[in-house]
């Protein structure tokens, strides 16, 4: 296949699911992608395997994107073999140049269907170090890297595990950072500050601590509520605030009671613009003990212009600079994340500078449109490589 349409590289992205209000990172990064991308040159379409009704498929179609479900549940059944077919027929039908795909099923079965299909240039997009994958999984990612012509690492980090855990040449793997808008996250308004505090009902003179995760055993929030619940017993004017999505609060309510720690934590739930809560924020902390690739939450709170306590999980370290925009701190280390967030609590003067370090970092190195413009090259390198090929095979 090759560029159609007058010129225009039709890119399908493959998604294992695609639902959820706000979304999970690799969710909004995918929106962010494919609504941004030059449309006088790429023609995005999106198909996810599991789809629900949300806020992100409302921005995607809104902005002209096709989005369309496939319905597949375990891949090795009779009916995968159906929708393997009827997702060959939407590629052909759409003269797909590029597939590129996002988590374990579509970077799998999904590469397989497309490689059948004809497409030439599939795209492997790898958003964690694979810390949760089976040993099937990763057997399974050995056993079809060879449909891959390239793979997107959003890290350093993410890209040597690629290399180690499933065998693919690093020659292969481009590092592109994740991306963040940095006209809708920037440093917020003293008087917004004061009016999104009270609306969560905190004071103006609180210190808050933030943190963005979905409630899943590896973003540790248990090692966060421990580390708080030493910090509030010195600082009478902590106050925390949790944006997440949960199955249930109940244990964290209990634990909360225990430690005299009532009345002093907020829970937001999943939603869909986390801004209003970033702007309460006095310090950003994300602390997972593995899994991570490079948060876009990370990269959000550091556009709001605030300092960062993150665990050395993935590519957190890329992201913080140690000692200049926040603290870099041991994975599981309660101690460590206590003595970090002390410290920005005493020094408000640096806790400020560390603040505009991030807002600048983040201006420089992460911005939306540099994230973009580099996928873009990445995907006229790999199309001018099959043209170079296919001219090869003429000869």
């Amino acid at each position: 296949m090759g560029p159609s349409s007058g010129g225009r590289i039709d890119i399908m992205f493959l998604i294992d699911c695609l639902y959820g209000a706000g979304g999970g990172g690799t969710e909004r990064h995918l929106s962010y992608l494919v609504t941004h991308l030059n449309r006088d040159r790429y023609r995005p379409h999106v198909v996810a395997f599991d789809l629900g009704e949300s806020p992100i498929l409302q921005r995607m179609r809104a902005e002209g994107v096709e989005v369309l479900h496939v319905p597949v549940t375990r891949y090795y059944t009779p009916s995968s073999f159906l929708r393997a077919m009827e997702l060959a027929s939407l590629i052909k039908d759409r003269g797909i140049d590029i597939v590129q795909t996002f988590h374990h099923k579509s970077d799998t079965y999904g590469a397989l269907v497309a490689r059948c299909a004809g497409v030439n240039t599939i795209i492997s997009s790898k958003r964690d170090v694979g810390d949760r994958k089976k040993r099937i999984h990763l057997l399974l990612h050995r056993m079809t890297k060879a449909c891959l012509s390239g793979c997107i690492a959003v890290a350093d980090a993410v890209g040597e595990s690629v290399v180690r855990k499933e065998g693919i040449q690093k020659e292969k793997v481009r590092v592109i950072y994740n991306g963040v808008d940095t006209e809708r996250f920037r440093p917020a308004d003293p008087a917004v500050r004061v009016r999104e505090r009270a609306r969560i009902g905190l004071a103006e003179d609180d210190f808050v601590l933030g943190m963005v995760a979905v409630f899943r055993p590896e973003k540790n929030h248990d090692l966060f509520f421990q580390a708080a619940s030493v910090l509030c017993k010195e600082i009478p004017a902590l106050r925390i605030v949790c944006v997440g999505g949960a199955d249930t609060l109940d244990p964290y309510h209990d634990f909360f009671r225990k430690n005299g720690m009532e009345g002093r934590v907020v829970f937001a739930g999943a939603v869909d613009d986390v801004v209003p809560y970033l702007s309460t924020f006095d310090v950003g902390c994300l602390v997972p003990g593995s899994n991570e690739g490079f948060s876009n939450a990370i990269l959000e709170k550091m556009a709001m212009g605030l300092p960062m306590v993150a665990s050395d999980v993935g590519g957190n370290r890329e992201a913080v600079m140690d000692g200049l925009n926040g603290f870099v701190i041991p994975p599981n280390d309660a101690g460590a994340l206590i003595r970090a967030i002390r410290d920005l609590h005493k020094d408000g003067t640096r806790r400020l500078e560390m603040g505009v370090r991030s807002r600048e970092r983040v201006e420089a190195e992460f911005g939306m449109d540099r994230m973009i413009r580099n996928h873009e090259a990445y995907y006229e390198e790999l199309m001018a490589e099959q043209r170079v090929a296919a001219r090869v095979r003429a000869t």
